[in-house]
């Protein structure tokens, strides 16, 4: 069924082109996931290694270079085939590409599968500082097929339940309720209709504010701390994923939230407790504690010298505070 929308799609637009950016592990697993689109388009494969340092200007203008050589036009289809980074970058290349081309996301990981696929934020880094450069680009289908996460390492399973964790605090407190009584987390555990869960809270709020410029932020819970963490740890040459961060910065945030918030204590230590069993805390020095402060001023989100976070005011319910810089 899956498949069939996606064939649909390309026939009744009439695409004869089809490149697709895929994870280079991706493609060794299921090399021949995509052979349905060959009886109708030609198709090219654009296979990159997807770690978070390729995740730059470089990989962007290589896809370009590819688009202009194989002569992509604007009614060609980009089809991101992949986790976070392979969406991030998939999406800046159509974007930008003789001013956008028709863009697919097909992902492979629960991370991308609940978020980075869909809202139509795409992004790269530079200098170590996430995703500071980037396009609003919806893409015109979002192909979520969770066979994959049956072959998906139990390190990805956890680098997308973090953001599972993130849209249960602030959208849905019968999810969080579920979740918190789980003894392990593996794909075996990961309840479909969590995923739809997700994907549809994300939705509703992408629609209130595409271009991110208020009650869209609240997606961000856990991340200004989270993106900070990745940040200092890209320094120092040192390896974190996305969701171990984010896991990180939602117990940071979490206390703010109750420190300086009105989410109840018991609440925070519910959070606590609950990210704590299943991902191992951070020791920071003085310095890295410094660092983070100033990283966290330099969130996109801030304005004007003003720091903003997300907290919660109860499970399921989240707001955006402003702070000055020396509070």
């Amino acid at each position: 069924m899956k498949k069939i929308q996606l064939l649909d799609f390309v026939v009744s637009h009439q695409i004869n082109k089809i490149a697709i950016l895929c994870d280079e592990k991706v493609w060794k697993l299921y090399p021949d996931y995509f052979n349905f689109l060959q009886e109708v388009a030609t198709v090219h494969f654009i296979s990159i290694d997807a770690k978070e340092k390729n995740k730059d200007i470089e990989s962007v203008v290589f896809g370009w270079n590819f688009l202009l050589e194989q002569k992509f036009d604007r009614n060609s289809l980009m089809i991101s085939w992949g986790g976070g980074t392979i969406c991030d970058i998939a999406g800046m290349i159509a974007a930008t590409f003789m001013r956008g081309i028709w863009l697919v996301n097909v992902p492979t990981t629960l991370l991308s599968m609940i978020d980075a696929a869909h809202g139509g934020k795409n992004g790269i880094n530079l200098k170590y500082q996430k995703n500071v450069i980037g396009t609003f680009y919806l893409p015109e289908k979002v192909i979520v097929d969770t066979e994959f996460l049956k072959k998906l390492p139990n390190k990805e399973i956890l680098n997308g339940f973090a953001e599972m964790i993130k849209y249960a605090l602030i959208g849905n407190k019968t999810l969080w309720n579920e979740l918190k009584n789980i003894t392990e987390i593996n794909y075996k555990t990961i309840n479909p209709n969590w995923i739809d869960d997700a994907i549809e809270f994300k939705m509703k709020i992408v629609e209130k504010d595409l271009h991110d410029n208020e009650i869209r932020q609240i997606l961000n819970f856990g991340h200004t701390v989270g993106h900070a963490i990745e940040r200092l740890f890209a320094e120092k040459k040192r390896n974190i994923s996305h969701g171990y961060a984010v896991a990180m910065g939602i117990c940071y945030e979490s206390y703010i939230s109750w420190k300086k918030g009105n989410l109840p204590m018991k609440c925070y230590k519910d959070i606590l407790h609950f990210i704590l069993r299943f991902y191992k805390p951070l020791n920071f020095t003085k310095s890295d504690i410094s660092a983070l402060a100033n990283y966290c001023c330099d969130d996109k989100k801030n304005k004007n010298e003003i720091v903003r976070f997300i907290i919660l005011e109860e499970i399921g319910k989240a707001t955006i505070t402003e702070y000055t810089q020396n509070s």
